[in-house]
Formats: structure tokens, sequence, C-alpha cells
């Protein structure tokens, strides 16, 4: 992708959810059809991509692990237009779980990084029973009327959790969460498991 210019009809034409950036993270272009549809299926028709040009990629990022993760390897990808980094990761809905690849890689024009190409492709996916945790514009309304509620962990690459009183130090699936005896009433900090932050420390 090196070389290529921000210009939406060609993002239009790729495959999966697709956007550029500048290389401070400002998001330049966007794939727009593939992104509105994935949003809207996910429950975030407010993240239509008219509404986050212009904006920040960080702004859509939560934890600061996650951010500094992200930062890190964008650095490194800036240092040749021959890097690239490829990350499996899940973005679930309540009643559906998707397993997806993205993969980044750096802009450059005149031997400069400008910028950085984002493709998410979904490898599978299923429907299940809704689960809350999921639902993470519900989560952040009971967070944000209550800092008492326990916090427990959720990896932003596979989407694990981690809740010592009930799952003690093993990052488990959610199911496996609500099954040891989880409850919704919580608030979510993201993070980085052990596992994901080694896959993603390979670039």
């Amino acid at each position: 992708m090196g070389h290529v210019k921000p210009d939406p009809s060609h993002l239009e034409a790729l495959e999966g959810i697709t956007f550029m950036t500048d290389r401070d993270g400002v998001i330049m272009a966007i794939g727009a059809r593939n992104w509105d549809a994935f949003c809207v299926d996910n429950g975030a028709p407010d993240l239509a991509a008219s509404d986050v040009i212009g904006r920040n990629l960080f702004d859509y990022v939560s934890g600061k692990p996650v951010r500094a993760q992200i930062r890190e390897a964008l650095d490194k990808l800036a240092k040749s237009p021959e890097n690239s980094w490829v990350m499996p990761f899940r973005c679930d809905a309540p009643g559906r779980q998707r397993h997806m690849r993205q993969s980044v890689t750096p802009v450059f024009r005149d031997r400069k990084c400008t910028g950085f190409f984002f493709q998410s492709i979904e490898l599978a996916s299923h429907d299940r029973p809704p689960i809350d945790l999921f639902d993470f514009k519900e989560m952040a309304r009971k967070a944000a009327n209550s800092s008492d509620l326990p916090l427990i962990k959720m990896c932003s690459w596979c989407q694990k959790v981690l809740f010592t009183p009930v799952t003690n130090d093993d990052w488990v699936e959610a199911e496996e969460y609500y099954a040891a005896g989880g409850s919704s009433n919580v608030r979510i900090s993201h993070g980085i498991c052990a596992p994901c932050a080694e896959k993603a420390s390979s670039l």
C-alpha cells in the first residue's frame, strides 16, 4: 500500500473494513459502504464514516495500555515501507461472536511515512445468546452512573476477561466468566492479556 493516496473510491473496492490515517492517527479516508454496514450491524450507527473522518483513531481506542501498544506498533511501521502488522482480534456484539484479522501497513511518499492503511477482515462469526458485557453502550451507562461497581479487565484484542474474585488469575471467555458466577453489574477496564501482548510485539 505504499505510495497509495487516501482515496475513498479506492477503499470502497477493497474487502472488509478499511480506512487510512495520517502519520498522527487522524482518519483521512474510509471505505464507507462496508464501514457503515458494520457499524449498524454492531449497534453503533452513530459511528458512521461521515462522523469519524477527521477524528483521531485514538479517540476510539479504550485503555492506556492498548493506546500505547498501537502507538508503538505504528512507530515501528513508520521505519520502512516494507513493514506490516497483522493481529487477530475479536469484535463481538452482544448476540454475535466475530473472529477478525487486522492488518496495518505504512504509506510512504518521498521515502517518508505519511500515514497508515488499516484493513480488518471477518474470518468467522456466529450468533449466540446475547452477552451483556458486549453491550458496550449499556456498560458505559452503568459505569457513568455508579463508580462503586467492581472493575473487571477485558482484553481489547481477544475480548477475554479477568476478574480475580471469579476467574482467579486467568483470562477467560465471557461465557466462562458468567458460568463461574460473574455478573454484568461491573465496570470494564480495557487492557491486553499476555498472549495477545506477545502476538502484538512480534512486529
